[in-house]
């Protein structure tokens, strides 16, 4: 159980050399779109780019929000939330 456990907790700090915090601006609500500052091509949860914790809803007065994001090791991009 111990060794299981350790493997786990490696893994997790495995995935966490590779990460980075962005910012981008909230373009499109249905389905989200968000354009990265670093970055001229928008990301689209539709082609699975953008992850949201589940209980993130974006509405219209939402769309131009300032958004805190981290590059996951997969390359998705998980919404922390506004900034």
């Amino acid at each position: 159980m111990h060794g299981a456990l350790q493997r786990i907790f490696k893994k997790a700090r495995e995935g966490m050399i590779d990460t980075q915090v962005e910012f981008g601006t909230l373009i499109k609500h249905v389905p989200v779109v968000i354009k990265l500052d670093q970055d001229p091509t928008p990301l689209e949860q539709e082609q699975n780019e953008i992850v949201l914790f589940k209980d993130t809803v974006f509405t219209s007065e939402d769309i131009g929000t300032r958004l805190a994001l981290i590059r996951c090791t997969n390359g998705q991009y998980l919404v922390l939330g506004e900034v």
